[in-house]
């Protein structure tokens, strides 16, 4: 289910973070996208504050903690420095992230404490509650 979302060059407008994961929901779990409409290009991160990915994705989705994380539930990363939302990522049971960062290409990587770290919030679409 996942080997095909694997190894995708990043490029803003065709696959990054979002697209990621609005073809993985709409193409494998057969749902809309809980993420907002966004500028594809690098500009999407100042539109992000946590309040206005809260509010977005909180239309269509529900907060859940990270001890109760599922499969296909939607990370949203923070930035250290700034108050914004940097990444997005799909949880993937046990303990992995399907992701792709700029520059980079889609895999899975280990949900390690690095990650954890940087978590804003958990949301997982109303239809898999």
């Amino acid at each position: 289910m996942v080997q095909q979302y694997l190894n995708i060059p990043h490029k803003y407008g065709e696959v990054d973070c979002l697209t990621l994961i609005t073809k993985f929901y709409k193409q494998e779990l057969n749902l809309h996208t809980v993420l907002p409409e966004y500028p594809h290009d690098i500009t999407w991160i100042k539109k992000f504050t946590p309040t206005f990915i809260d509010e977005e994705l909180l239309k269509y989705s529900v907060k859940v903690s990270l001890t109760d994380m599922k499969n296909y539930d939607v990370i949203a990363f923070k930035s250290r420095k700034t108050n914004l939302i940097i990444h997005f990522g799909i949880y993937l049971h046990p303990n992995k992230l399907l992701h792709i960062e700029h520059g980079g290409v889609s895999r899975i990587d280990n949900l390690s404490t690095y990650w954890i770290d940087y978590i804003h919030g958990i949301y997982r679409h109303n239809e898999m509650v």
